[in-house]
């Protein structure tokens, strides 16, 4: 279900960036455009939860999609936000969208915009199917899947431990 609610920023929901390939995170300089942004204090963004699936149909083939780890939060209203229903795990979800051939499947929904521009209006986005098993199989898939990068994340840091003359 698409969450199209917005409303200025606030303490319980502080603006954050949407970043490729990280998700929902602190703004940082490089990404902090409050400056240009006349009458800040009233400006209005969209809220999201923990949880949530956001993409920028813009730019999907730059990895500009994936899912809301970090919680409340107030992004930039260029974003798509849709909350899981219940039949899927978000976290299985997330790592299943941000697939390419997911990603394959839904530039066939693009439609030309002004300059060039392709977007995917949120009325197709949720007609796209996606094939999930059960709630606790997608789960115990996710597990296995984060214990894997846990692993691999683990490794990396001893190759580079390793690699640093001590």
């Amino acid at each position: 279900m698409e969450r199209n609610e917005q409303a200025p920023m606030n303490d319980e929901y502080p603006l954050m960036a949407f970043i490729a390939n990280e998700g929902v995170a602190p703004k940082g300089e490089r990404y902090d455009r409050s400056s240009l942004v006349s009458d800040a204090e009233n400006k209005l963004y969209k809220r999201t939860e923990f949880g949530d699936f956001i993409y920028s149909s813009n730019n999907l083939e730059t990895g500009s999609i994936g899912l809301n780890k970090y919680g409340k939060a107030s992004i930039s209203p260029v974003y798509s936000i849709f909350q899981p229903t219940g039949i899927a795990d978000s976290d299985f979800l997330g790592r299943r969208l941000v697939r390419k051939d997911f990603i394959n499947a839904m530039v066939k929904w693009r439609q030309g915009v002004i300059y060039g521009q392709w977007r995917i209006h949120e009325s197709d986005f949720i007609k796209i199917e996606i094939p999930v098993p059960s709630i606790t199989e997608q789960r115990k898939i996710g597990a296995f899947l984060d214990n894997l990068d846990n692993l691999i994340a683990l490794h990396q840091r001893e190759s580079f431990l390793i690699m640093i003359p001590g």
